[in-house]
């Protein structure tokens, strides 16, 4: 049976049975004499089956798997009903939108009223058509823009070429008509405008390369314009780049591979730059630096005689914190007017005679860490007393439980003192006690005893600040006893230490005479010192290197493109020959480059935030820092690559 026949006998023109074959569903036997076609009983019924399908609207790629087996008619069927009545849903409704329109008599009709109730019938269940229909049918019209088609004629003249379009038009069953001959062609295949190029596929050996005629939809420039125009081109953009992406998708795995692993080598730098920057500055809290007075040989750090200069130095010094100073005074138990409880006797000059009163230890202190031989659980405080109050100031004063018990005293009681300290001798290095005026003192804590308290030969402490204005009103000149401190900015050791020698405090020198003047320092800063030359290096040498990475990132983004879209000079040439713009070409391959880039180089920030390879600030300005370079190396590499000779790459002399 011949084509005319089949016509005959199913209604199907020979454009659509020729459309069939082409679409695999139809595959007649050729008579082996003339090479026509010649269709069997089978054939007709499988054309029919086609058919039938086809008027229920079911999609080619359904009728295939129908006729090849894949899936049963019915299971198909079934299929198509339920898109059926989906698309009857959706007809309903803008059915009924359409009548309540029409029924609406107002001039104007309110776009937002009628748009809002639609939104809320497709809530409930209704359908209409999807915005996202519209990209679809650009997509689809896309797929039909452009074809392409191998030919044995020698297409090297105009004539030549015309004839290869109008032999494929005749084969393919559509009307053509040439429009504006030449190299670059311009014809109408089925009313529809198309221009035509032609390149080149080489065979490999010593064959002949084949020619192949690409043929592309001409743009309506008419049609094109306005926000519908540039509404269309961006759909068409994007699904070009889409089928790109997934043409070359070798390619574009490897591109975003190697952005990720660019992103996740250049977050490990970033972050261990971040990170040893980061404990340069944590540094004086990780290893405090502390410096304590001694006596010129380092022996003593304790009842010391440390001048006042020193000691306005250190409380003048924005590089010091955290100061600890005592100041000893001995003191004995001062009864007037009874000898029951000490056994000490006047003096004819009005003084109290205690040479029989045990000596107390009296401290006087300017924080509780000094008393670290007592925690805060062990000092029971009067109402309304604390350390804050305490230590600013006045005749109050905190006494050790036993010598509480041992002087029948108890919180708020006045204990009575005679005081006396050490001053230096007027000449050589002695000391000699010096008396001061007694002092009575209200009570305002006891210090308990435990089993986990250093035994201590420490009875009474008093604020320093008492200290000071007992010698002020004595007319003595103060000494501190002890004077330890914090570094505040041990990044400022230097200065700090100029100050001090200017204040009077030496290095510790073995060899020169003992002494109780405070006149040295002894500074803890060695292992500070160690750790931060070692970071500092550290520091220098990733920031040697930061130059380096930023032109390993350039580097990437130009050599990746430059060398990826080597493959790609043949695609380029032909949407130029045919018609599209250098700019829109260059624009696509260079948008499809960065997505992926982008895209890779996000999934490498994420996974060193992840890791904690890097933290995901660092991570992001390291993405940041990729894009820029990367998206500079990549214009050079476009620059380049849009320079190529479209007509030889064509004629494949490139």
């Amino acid at each position: 049976m011949n084509t005319k026949q089949v016509e005959e006998a199913t209604g199907i023109t020979r454009q659509n049975i020729r459309y069939y074959e082409r679409q695999n569903l139809l595959e007649p036997a050729r008579d082996t004499g003339n090479a026509y076609r010649d269709y069997s009983e089978k054939d007709v019924r499988r054309l029919k089956m086609i058919k039938m399908l086809r008027m229920l609207d079911m999609p080619l790629k359904e009728i295939r798997q129908v006729l090849n087996g894949d899936i049963s008619l019915k299971e198909a069927i079934a299929k198509q009903q339920e898109n059926l009545l989906q698309q009857q849903k959706q007809i309903q409704a803008a059915v009924a939108v359409c009548a309540n329109i029409q029924k609406d008599k107002s001039e104007t009709i309110d776009v937002d009223i009628y748009l809002e109730r639609m939104e809320n019938m497709a809530k409930g269940g209704s359908i209409f058509a999807k915005i996202v229909d519209d990209y679809k049918q650009v997509a689809d019209e896309e797929r039909r823009r452009q074809f392409s088609f191998y030919t044995e004629l020698p297409v090297h003249t105009a004539g030549t070429f015309e004839k290869a379009l109008r032999d494929y038009a005749k084969e393919q069953g559509r009307k053509f008509h040439m429009v504006k001959a030449g190299m670059y062609p311009e014809f109408l295949l089925d009313g529809i405008p198309y221009t035509a190029a032609r390149t080149f596929e080489k065979n490999g050996g010593t064959e002949e390369p084949r020619i192949i005629i690409i043929c592309s939809r001409a743009e309506d420039a008419k049609g094109k314009g306005g926000a519908e125009g540039r509404r269309r081109i961006l759909l068409q953009s994007i699904y070009s780049i889409g089928i790109n992406i997934k043409r070359h998708r070798f390619k574009s795995i490897l591109n975003a591979a190697i952005s990720m692993l660019v992103v996740i080598v250049l977050a490990f730098y970033m972050g261990s730059l971040s990170s040893t920057r980061q404990q340069f500055v944590e540094l004086p809290e990780a290893i405090p630096v502390r410096a304590t007075v001694v006596n010129a040989i380092g022996t003593l750090r304790n009842g010391l005689l440390v001048r006042q200069q020193v000691l306005d130095t250190v409380y003048g010094s924005p590089y010091i914190g955290g100061i600890e100073e005592t100041a000893e005074l001995i003191g004995h138990i001062r009864i007037e007017g009874s000898a029951e409880k000490t056994p000490g006797t006047a003096k004819e000059d009005g003084e109290e005679d205690n040479s029989q009163s045990p000596e107390i230890q009296i401290l006087g202190i300017n924080c509780p860490e000094i008393t670290e031989n007592y925690t805060e659980e062990e000092i029971c405080w009067a109402d309304g007393w604390n350390w804050e109050r305490f230590l600013e100031g006045g005749k109050v004063c905190i006494v050790e439980s036993t010598f509480q018990e041992q002087q029948g005293l108890d919180i708020g009681d006045e204990a009575a003192f005679a005081l006396e300290h050490y001053q230096p001798l007027p000449f050589g290095p002695g000391l000699e006690r010096s008396s001061l005026t007694p002092e009575e003192m209200e009570i305002v804590g006891i210090m308990s005893i435990t089993e986990d308290s250093a035994a201590s030969a420490l009875q009474v402490v008093v604020p320093v600040n008492r200290v000071k204005q007992i010698y002020k009103e004595n007319g003595k000149v103060y000494f501190a006893s002890s004077l330890a401190f914090t570094v505040t900015d041990p990044m400022e050791l230097n200065a700090l230490k100029r100050e001090l020698i200017k204040a009077g405090l030496s290095p510790v020198v073995p060899e020169l005479a003992d002494s109780y003047i405070g006149s040295a320092l002894r500074m803890e800063d060695d292992v500070f010192i160690q750790a931060a030359v070692g970071l500092e290096k550290n520091i220098s040498l990733l920031e040697a290197f930061l130059p380096f990475m930023i032109l390993v990132v350039l580097l990437a983004g130009y050599l990746v493109p430059h060398l990826l879209l080597q493959g790609r000079r043949g695609e380029y040439a032909i949407m130029r020959a045919l018609g599209t713009s250098k700019k829109r070409c260059t624009v696509l391959l260079f948008t499809e480059h960065m997505l992926l880039a982008m895209a890779g180089g996000a999934v490498g920030a994420g996974l060193a935030a992840a890791f904690g390879t890097a933290g995901i600030f660092t991570a992001a300005v390291v993405w940041g820092l990729f894009l820029l370079c990367h998206t500079l190396g990549a214009a050079a590499a476009m620059w380049l690559f849009g320079k190529m000779s479209v007509a030889a790459v064509l004629s494949c002399r490139d």
